[in-house]
């Protein structure tokens, strides 16, 4: 069981990081493509929806961390779930 929950643990981080990364890389992909410049040089107002669209890379980053911490407290738990086991047999 201890086994099961690293490994489970270590799938869930490995997502976590996936999210992170790619909320991450689409909310500065989105910003670059709103702060390029046009053909004239004037700078083109922000869009209504801009800050919400960047609020939500935020916040997908965000979900991938709480992703991450839940990935390394399943490999937690089953690291100590297989040290009190060893401890329960070194003692019977």
């Amino acid at each position: 069981m201890g086994t099961f929950l690293k490994v489970i643990g270590i799938i869930v981080v490995v997502f976590g990081i996936l999210v992170v990364v790619f909320s991450l890389f689409g909310a500065g992909r989105f910003l670059n493509f709103m702060t390029s410049p046009g053909t004239t040089e004037e700078s083109a107002p922000m869009m209504p929806w801009t800050g919400m669209a960047l609020a939500g890379g935020i916040g997908g980053a965000l979900g991938g961390l709480g992703i991450l911490i839940g990935g390394v407290a399943l490999y937690c738990l089953g690291t100590i779930y297989n040290d009190i086991k060893d401890i329960k047999a070194r003692y019977q």
